[in-house]
């Protein structure tokens, strides 16, 4: 293992490396918090669950996506005690399955990333702009305030990851009192209504079952947030692990709560979940804690958009940084400043495309949430579950290698079992692709080809690696 776990001050880092003991467990936990935005998934993917997927057998199928990514986390885990990278994703499968996975797998995260950044900023702009004026009456178009989180996304990158992780968690906190403060409501209005029917088997199976577990995943997205981070705090061997089962835990705890509290909320969640899945949340909060608590809650949204938006940009950034540092991307993105030890160079860059992407939807007055996210939905679901699956392989991989240590279940029949549910989510997801992304375009449907382009440009790229792709 690498040294990783120095005391040099930020004063002190030198250019190509990011500044140390800058992120504890807590900063890990709420970046990948902030990246799932749970206010937000319960606003899109999960009232569209019980929407149009298996209604509240959504509430069964979070325990079955928990226990996978819970197996799955165990033979990962394997993977963080023996590699600390910024691109986690990059350094895991590259250790098992050879420089031209990692480097095809690091090209798809990178491209995956930078578009979920975009949109995520443009969500914040757009809903932003809906919070202001409900406010204040100005109306203003969604770019401005976009721009807005650019430049603050810019400033908190700059300076560090502590100050993004402490953004974070404030962020983080609002979004559980909130969803809080609604379960509390109807718990105590409805009690009766809290029953385990959407745990049964009859209420799990039937149409929309595909779409549910999809949703469901895209909302566990950044997973890896905290493994990436593993450069930038001591012990990542401990720490690492520790932190990703805790935002697991987390988060299904409060996706749980959550979506059990809508489903109370309503006499027929199914039917007003398909009536208006966006205003679903909206409309729960209106009708149990008030129009005023409703308005904060809709303000909220914005702001977690923002949140995520800072923690994907971070994620973003440190691909960029790693592929850098390997060689794959101009070796000018592994630069980082001298003072804070960021890697300023790769998150410039970051915000630039993100701003180039989202140009074509601000030229033509594109709404961002009905032009863009159909896009970024379905690549970012397919590459959640090609890179879970290609890490749960490489641990297996690496195990049969001698590369990894640890016990069978760990290293092989836990990768196995995660690597199988993995394939049968992608298979689901490219069978029901449409679906996801709620858009029958042929140019939409054709978006996962930028997947596969990446990693063909990855493997080739590899060629000029200098093979640093971790720390060690």
């Amino acid at each position: 293992m690498a040294e990783v776990a120095n005391t040099e001050s930020a004063s002190q880092q030198p250019t190509g490396r990011l500044q140390r003991n800058a992120i504890g467990v807590s900063g890990m936990v709420f970046m990948v918090v902030a990246f799932a935005a749970p206010l937000t998934a319960m606003a899109s993917n999960l009232s569209l669950s019980l929407g149009f997927g298996v209604g509240i057998g959504t509430l069964g199928w979070f325990l079955v996506v928990g226990l996978l990514l819970a197996v799955f986390t165990v033979g990962y885990s394997v993977l963080a005690r023996t590699v600390v990278s910024a691109g986690a994703y990059f350094a895991y499968i590259g250790h098992g399955l050879g420089l031209k996975a990692g480097s095809a797998a690091a090209t798809i995260a990178f491209i995956s990333y930078n578009l979920a950044a975009a949109a995520m900023a443009a969500a914040a702009g757009y809903f932003g702009d809906i919070a202001v004026q409900a406010y204040t009456g100005v109306e203003l178009p969604w770019p401005v305030y976009s721009g807005v989180a650019f430049v603050v996304m810019m400033a908190v990158s700059y300076i560090g990851i502590a100050i993004a992780s402490k953004l974070t968690l404030v962020v983080s906190l609002i979004q559980f009192a909130l969803l809080g403060a609604l379960a509390v409501k109807v718990l105590l209005d409805r009690p009766s209504a809290f029953t385990l029917e959407g745990f049964e088997p009859t209420a799990m199976f039937g149409p929309g079952l595909s779409l549910t577990i999809v949703f469901i995943f895209l909302s566990f997205g950044g997973y890896e947030a905290a493994a990436a981070y593993g450069e930038e705090c001591s012990a990542p061997e401990r720490k690492i692990k520790r932190a990703t089962f805790i935002a697991l835990g987390v988060l299904l705890v409060v996706f749980l709560i959550s979506t059990w509290t809508l489903v109370a909320a309503f006499d027929d969640v199914q039917a007003a979940a398909a009536a208006d899945p966006a205003g679903l949340l909206i409309s729960a909060a209106n009708q149990y804690l008030g129009a005023a608590a409703a308005k904060v809650i809709g303000a909220t949204v914005a702001i977690s958009f923002f949140a995520a938006a800072v923690a994907i940009h971070n994620m973003a950034a440190r691909y960029g940084f790693a592929l850098g540092r390997a060689g794959i991307l101009p070796a000018s993105m592994a630069k980082t400043h001298e003072g804070f030890g960021t890697p300023n160079v790769a998150s410039a860059v970051q915000i630039g495309t993100s701003v180039s992407i989202l140009i074509p939807f601000i030229v033509l007055e594109s709404d961002p949430i009905s032009s863009l996210f159909p896009i970024v939905s379905g690549v970012t679901a397919l590459t959640i579950v090609i890179l879970m699956g290609a890490c749960s392989v490489s641990v297996l991989v690496a195990s049969l290698k001698g590369s990894v240590t640890g016990g069978v279940i760990e290293t092989r029949i836990f990768p196995v079992v995660s690597a199988v549910g993995f394939a049968f989510v992608m298979a689901l997801l490219i069978v029901k692709y449409e679906e996801v992304t709620g858009s029958d375009s042929k140019l939409i449907s054709a978006m996962p080809l930028i997947l596969v382009i990446g990693a063909v440009v990855g493997v080739v790229r590899s060629r000029y690696s200098t093979g640093e792709i971790s720390v060690n």
